[in-house]
């Protein structure tokens, strides 16, 4: 009989990172027949998902509006047990920890187990009073927790003492071929995430401002939307950098801009195991990184495959692109080295890991 796997997120149809990895591993598990994979989300707001998600797949949702982490999630645990009785749900994988607030109390007394996908950091897990109300509850209640870092892991065993019944599984890269890809560099400068004060923004203006006023002959792309985009938008103007600084928005063709871009700069504040660093090593193009706690850290080894900037100096951040603008022969060499580590971020191999939880629940 096959295992009924519920992949549960506040809106699949999302253009985020999490959404992506999410679809990702559904896709890949569902080759594998022993699953039946299907998605339920809090809400939906597009049609189809940003990501592409096989016909067999199946979808639903709660509700028809976002509901925001509260009161108002009270009415859902009720809905949300009768779907998991009534499609016979083995295993609900949370992609967001605050989903463990519904599905926990929802399970009890059935026979779905719940899997925790912690795609955040610990730090910033209890950076907010309601997700570290959550996630004090996730680490009692849960049956299984996976986390994105080693450093997770470790915070979760060490910290708040979850010693069992977790596991470190990377995210998987989208990128993987039988050969070397074959990448047309050209002189752009790519940072991929959503245009949020949290993905660093205001250090992408000040640090981009030094490198294009310098390098006239260079471009730095954005992929991605959110609520600060109008600001860029009025940065661009006032600092002449129309066709300099370009705002690409939500692409679905990221490989292609991977493809042509010499050097990647990630200015998060909190990073888990970055998904579009993952993909930017993955098409052999060196990273500059601020040295935030976890996923950069475990990912880069500093001057070797990458650089690591101390966190939110934006100094040595322009300093380490300089370096990197003005020695081609420097960034081949760290792209290469960044590449030779990628077989372990695998579709298959993560995937085989996430069976491997699965199965301790037949």
């Amino acid at each position: 009989m096959r295992k009924k796997i519920c992949f549960f997120s506040g809106d699949i149809t999302r253009s985020g990172g999490t959404e992506r990895v999410a679809i990702q591993l559904a896709n890949a598990l569902r080759k594998d027949h022993t699953y039946e994979i299907c998605f339920l989300s809090l809400t939906e707001q597009r049609e189809p998902p940003f990501y592409p998600l096989h016909p067999e797949i199946s979808r639903d949702h709660l509700g028809e509006r976002w509901i925001k982490p509260g009161p108002g999630y009270l009415p859902l645990v009720g809905k949300l047990r009768k779907f998991l009785k009534e499609q016979q749900i083995d295993v609900i994988i949370d992609i967001d920890i605050v989903l463990d607030a519904l599905a926990i109390p929802a399970t009890r007394g059935t026979r779905t187990k719940v899997v925790s996908w912690e795609h955040f950091t610990v730090d910033f897990e209890l950076s907010s009073w309601y997700r570290r109300m959550i996630l004090g509850y996730s680490v009692k209640r849960s049956d299984y927790v996976v986390v994105l870092t080693n450093g997770d892991f470790e915070a979760y065993r060490n910290r708040l003492g979850r010693k069992n019944a977790i596991s470190r599984i990377y995210n998987p890269v989208a990128y993987r071929f039988d050969k070397e890809p074959v990448c047309e560099k050209k002189n752009i400068i790519l940072t991929v995430g959503r245009l949020v004060p949290e993905k660093g923004t205001e250090y992408i203006k000040k640090v981009s401002l030094q490198i294009l006023e310098r390098y006239s002959g260079w471009q730095w792309i954005l992929l991605g939307e959110g609520t600060e985009r109008k600001n860029l938008e009025q940065f661009i103007i006032d600092h002449h950098l129309q066709n300099r600084l370009i705002l690409k928005g939500n692409v679905e063709n990221v490989d292609e801009y991977l493809r042509k871009a010499s050097i990647f700069v990630l200015a998060s504040q909190y990073e888990g195991m970055g998904l579009s660093m993952l993909e930017a090593r993955e098409m052999k193009i060196p990273c500059v990184c601020f040295d935030v706690k976890m996923g950069p850290r475990e990912l880069i080894h500093h001057g070797i495959d990458g650089y690591l900037v101390p966190a939110f100096d934006c100094g040595d951040m322009v300093d380490k692109i300089e370096l990197l603008i003005n020695s081609p022969e420097l960034r081949r060499r760290l792209a290469e080295n960044a590449y030779l580590r990628m077989d372990e971020f695998r579709e298959d191999r993560i995937a085989k890991q996430w069976k491997d939880v699965l199965q301790l629940f037949a």
